[in-house]
């Protein structure tokens, strides 16, 4: 208001006519992307020819873009008989060769204040991001924000939302059990979830209102979720509790001719600190160990298969890459036809010589595998040396389920990051042999990828080393799985006690895969525990596991 007053002052004080006044609450001078209305208006006035003279009450208000943004605005001016006048700056003017050259240098400060700020603002949001600080823009979907001090700084924590993190843990259940991104936007949208926009009341509606302005599209009711804010969500590292730095983002530009040309969206990527190493700033939705994993799944590199649809049935072997066709490796599904329960083969038919659909019954497999691990459990030989390195190896196991310490986490973390690291090097040399790098620029972009990769790929396997180091444990397995009483299988076992999930983390200790192979009989000849393959659990390490054949 006050800016204003000057303005009208100095019009009144040279007997000009005052046209009206234009102005952008709000809006910055310096980011060529932000949209100011009152300044498009105010040249178009100009350009229509209404005006003899703009008046700024300093030329910082006009632009803080520097010489050449000014030098811009000011020979549009120019073209269309308009001077340029200040109340801060009286000695500017541009009816004169000596007020052009000054606003040349009023423009240079101006832009120089500006480029400090940016400089100081941009260093400020690195040191609070480095503490873990949520640093700008309304918290994530999932999370609310909490200010709390740490030494000097004051940060901004973020929190699981207790109405919001319930939505995304169950977007995360379904995307691991194979829901695209389309699936569970329609889910959310079925059950009226509401979304983060809808939840922030008129802050939200303020912002779908501006979003709805620069599309064409027809207005709906309410805020709908759609597949890209899902898969956003779900990439998103804090999730995990790690904090997220952009990496790839690029404004859009304008090339010599005033074309426009798109700039790059990016992706959140874990920031790390000076080692490497992952900064964890925020309590987590889901564990890391379980993030890590839904990218595998996002990125297509999942190797469990989960049937969607009437046949799709709970099972004990099939559905979480346990349970392998012996013929052509691919994983078996559950399946269903009448009344029969079976395991089948999920690669389609004629597409291996001599591969017919392979099939199993499901109730005789269940029923041989757990019999298999349990006798091996009751007729354990201390002085074999397979035998020990096989309990010790399924100690280790059931000692990680226990250990819910921060190690623990941390170490089943990194296993999957390691993973994940290692299989994009061989996406990225498959795609070599492919012919995706070539040319020069491609060879350069391969080699800085390779470098970048395998130095990502040494730093984490020197942490997994550490944290392996640190995590070795004597916990044991519960003395009465080697000794139980009566039949283990039976009534009032362990066993029977247990739900599905828990018969299923069991198994996990003690076998690392099961292979079906092909049946040498029908019916009542097709011997089941001929056909069983059972690899048992071996450290990570070993070259290949021994075969119960």
């Amino acid at each position: 208001m006050a800016q204003h007053e000057r303005c009208s002052s100095l019009i009144a004080s040279k007997g000009w006519e005052d046209s009206g006044h234009f102005e952008d609450v709000g809006k910055s001078g310096w980011d060529p992307n932000t949209v100011r209305p009152g300044f498009e208006e105010m040249m178009s006035t100009v350009r229509a020819g209404h005006v003899d003279a703009v008046v700024v009450f300093s030329l910082s208000r006009l632009t803080r873009r520097g010489a050449l943004e000014a030098m811009k605005i000011i020979d549009e001016l120019e073209r269309h008989g308009v001077r340029l006048v200040s109340v801060e700056e009286p000695y500017l003017d541009t009816s004169t060769p000596v007020g052009v050259g000054i606003l040349a240098i009023i423009a240079g400060l101006a832009q120089q204040e500006s480029d400090l700020k940016s400089d100081y603002i941009t260093a400020t949001k690195d040191t609070l991001r480095r503490a873990g600080s949520h640093v700008s823009g309304i918290a994530p979907y999932g999370f609310r924000p909490v200010r709390e001090t740490r030494g000097k700084l004051t940060v901004v924590r973020l929190v699981p939302d207790p109405i919001e993190a319930p939505v995304v843990r169950d977007m995360v259940r379904l995307a691991m059990e194979g829901r695209s991104a389309s699936q569970i936007s329609k889910h959310l949208n079925e059950s009226g979830t509401p979304t983060k926009a809808a939840a922030l009341g008129e802050r939200g509606a303020a912002r779908i209102a501006a979003r709805r302005a620069r599309g064409t599209s027809q207005a709906m009711e309410r805020p709908a979720w759609v597949s890209s804010t899902v898969l956003r969500i779900l990439r998103d590292p804090r999730l995990a509790g790690y904090a997220a730095v952009w990496e790839g983002r690029s404004p859009a530009t304008k090339d010599d001719n005033g074309d426009v040309l798109n700039g790059t969206a990016g992706k959140r990527a874990i920031l790390r600190d000076d080692e490497g190493r992952p900064v964890e700033a925020h309590e987590p939705i889901v564990p890391a160990d379980e993030w890590w994993r839904l990218q595998d799944v996002l990125d297509g590199r999942s190797r469990t298969v989960v049937r969607t649809g009437e046949r799709r049935v709970a099972s004990l072997l099939a559905g979480h890459g346990l349970l392998f066709c012996d013929v052509c490796g691919s994983v078996m599904v559950s399946d269903r036809r009448a009344n029969t329960r079976y395991y089948r083969c999920n690669r389609a038919a004629g597409m291996v010589p001599g591969h017919g659909g392979l099939v199993i019954n499901r109730a005789e497999a269940d029923d041989e595998v757990t019999r298999r691990v349990w006798t091996r459990l009751i007729s354990l030989d201390p002085d074999d040396p397979d035998d020990r390195e096989w309990l010790a190896e399924a100690s280790r196991r059931f000692a990680h389920q226990e250990d819910t310490s921060q190690r623990e986490a941390d170490l089943a973390a990194v296993r999957a990051e390691l993973e994940h690291v290692r299989e994009s090097l061989r996406v990225l040399y498959a795609d070599r042999q492919d012919g995706l790098y070539a040319g020069s620029t491609g060879t350069t972009m391969f080699r800085e990828s390779v470098e970048r990769l395998t130095q990502h790929e040494a730093r984490t396997a020197a942490r997994l080393t550490e944290l392996e180091a640190a995590a070795e444990t004597t916990v044991t397995i519960p003395a009465e799985w080697t000794n139980p009483e009566g039949d283990p299988l039976g009534e009032g076992s362990p066993w029977r006690s247990w739900d599905l999930a828990q018969q299923r983390t069991f198994l996990a200790l003690f076998i690392d895969s099961v292979r079906i192979a092909k049946a040498s009989g029908r019916g009542r000849h097709a011997n089941t525990r001929d056909r069983i393959l059972i690899h048992w659990a071996t450290r990570p390490e070993a070259d290949s596991p021994n075969a119960d054949e």
